[in-house]
């Protein structure tokens, strides 16, 4: 009895016409070179076979286990065979092929081309389909859009510790056949680069947000929108270089000032109790109001000097205040001391 493997071996190298399947399974329908004409006059594409794609050992192919049967684009060159034989009727693809993007557009009232013209793009005349990031090439990718929207010069807190910092320029200096780069239709990328001193990992979506890790370690994470994270467990943050954080524009030139929401507002909510230790001194400029509301005792001690100046000072207590000093006291009134003013003063 024959079956497929004793009936003969037929194979085919094809165009993919169609990848809409409506079973969902990843077929295509394929134009055979040798076995279909290109006039589609003869043959539609909608009267090809759909072919099945063969799928690799680390995809299980079952209950969505493993990567999804996708890739292929209208206009893709494919290898694969008839599991029928010479009924040609049961196609099976396992394999793309890239070559050279042909100098004119190929025409779609004939087969062997993508029906809707969309593959191959425009800007790749003449051009190898390897990504061009796999090849080294910058023009036109987005490492070029990636350091001209680099924004560098933020400012520090009253000019203290590192100035100007910013967000750090791409590294990339990748060099064929070292850069395995996954590149989607939209334009979402995948860079694992092993080009010897300049190994980096890259996932960039189309909207330009980003995640690179550079080739001695360090990490730059941009997010073109909001960003939100969620730890449902504890969390361990160590920092061992100075620390800079920026909340709102980098200038006042950026966004409108009298905008609160587009200055950059600061909250933070604490459900338990919060312990801050700082080994070295504290400065804060604060050039708006300072509320406090505390429900609790306040206790501070301090081992130096204690000053406080204000233009005005109130101490207002519902019960007692109690002042004690080990040393003198002095008060000094330019105008004069009331230890007990009239009421309303």
């Amino acid at each position: 009895m024959n079956h497929m493997g004793k009936d003969g071996f037929v194979w085919f190298q094809g165009v993919v016409e169609d990848r809409k399947d409506p079973m969902l399974l990843g077929r295509c329908k394929i134009r055979c070179l040798g076995y279909h004409t290109d006039d589609k006059t003869l043959i539609p594409t909608e009267n090809l076979p759909w072919a099945f794609p063969i799928q690799p050992i680390t995809s299980a192919a079952m209950n969505g286990i493993g990567n999804s049967p996708l890739g292929p684009v209208e206009g893709t060159w494919v290898i694969g065979f008839f599991r029928d034989g010479f009924n040609l009727q049961e196609p099976v693809f396992f394999g793309t092929i890239g070559g050279i993007v042909p100098v004119e557009k190929p025409n779609t009232n004939r087969g062997f081309c993508d029906p809707s013209g969309i593959y191959p793009k425009d800007g790749f005349t003449a051009e190898q389909d390897t990504n061009r990031l796999a090849r080294g090439i910058t023009s036109g990718t987005i490492v070029e859009s990636k350091i001209s929207g680099a924004t560098t010069d933020y400012p520090t807190a009253n000019n203290a510790g590192d100035s100007g910092w910013g967000e750090p320029e791409t590294p990339f200096m990748a060099e064929y056949p070292y850069n395995y780069v996954y590149q989607s239709e939209s334009g979402h990328i995948q860079e694992f680069d092993d080009t010897p001193e300049s190994e980096r990992i890259h996932t960039y979506h189309k909207s330009g947000t980003f995640e690179e890790i550079h080739p001695g370690g360090g990490k730059v994470v941009k997010v073109v929108g909001d960003d939100y994270e969620f730890t449902l467990g504890k969390k361990f943050i160590n920092v061992v270089g100075n620390t800079n954080i920026l909340i709102g524009p980098k200038s006042d030139d950026e966004e409108d000032s009298e905008d609160e929401e587009n200055i950059g507002n600061f909250t933070l909510y604490i459900k338990g109790s919060a312990n801050i230790q700082v080994d070295g001194s504290v400065n804060q400029v604060v050039n708006g109001d300072v509320k406090q509301n505390i429900n609790g005792d306040v206790n501070i001690n301090s081992d130096g000097d204690f000053e406080l100046e204000s233009k005005n000072i109130t101490m207002k207590a519902t019960e007692n205040i109690n002042i004690e000093t080990e040393g003198s006291m002095v008060l000094k009134g330019t105008t004069g001391i009331d230890l007990n003013p009239p009421e309303g003063q």
